[in-house]
């Protein structure tokens, strides 16, 4: 397992760099824009498309032709992309919860019902959409995966959109929305 997750690593690190800058200047700006711990939600999401991608670039490489003959089960191949989700989307999630804290300090006051709300939002949307998106990476051609990689977050960002618009209670909602998963 530990082999396996180097290996997507090694894949990824490249574009860590390019994501984090990226994240840098959507977070800049949204945060002024809205809630500053809109970079929680953000940042989990951004890390966690990676590794729905690294299995379309095993597949466009012949690297799943590869571990056929390793001494791995095809299973383990699959649980440490679900841990390679897992762990990407948990740095994410705490990088996001990280910088909103520092935003928040400087920014102004510190909300604690946006904070919960917004991490439970984040947390929820990278379960709800992971949850989907490697079984269509695996199942699927690259096309339709990246398919369903595109129509996911939105998918799981609308299941709370309309929660929100049933509820009155953003908690309620929030919580509406992760039953609904």
């Amino acid at each position: 397992m530990k082999g396996l997750l180097l290996k997507d690593y090694y894949l990824i690190r490249s574009v860590l760099f390019i994501l984090l800058v990226v994240f840098v200047v959507i977070g800049a700006g949204m945060s002024f824009l809205t809630s500053t711990w809109v970079l929680t939600v953000i940042a989990t999401v951004m890390l966690g498309m990676i590794s729905a991608t690294t299995v379309n670039i095993d597949k466009s490489s012949g690297w799943r032709k590869t571990a056929g003959v390793l001494p791995i089960g095809p299973s383990a191949v699959v649980d440490s992309k679900y841990v390679l989700y897992l762990l990407l989307s948990g740095v994410g999630f705490l990088l996001g919860t990280a910088l909103g804290s520092v935003v928040s300090l400087v920014k102004g006051p510190w909300d604690l019902n946006a904070m919960l709300l917004f991490m439970g939002i984040s947390l929820a949307m990278a379960l709800l959409a992971g949850s989907v998106a490697l079984p269509c990476a695996f199942l699927f051609s690259e096309e339709k995966s990246t398919l369903g990689l595109i129509v996911t977050y939105p998918l799981s960002a609308l299941i709370f959109v309309g929660s929100v618009m049933l509820f009155p209670n953003e908690l309620t909602a929030c919580l509406a929305a992760a039953l609904a998963r």
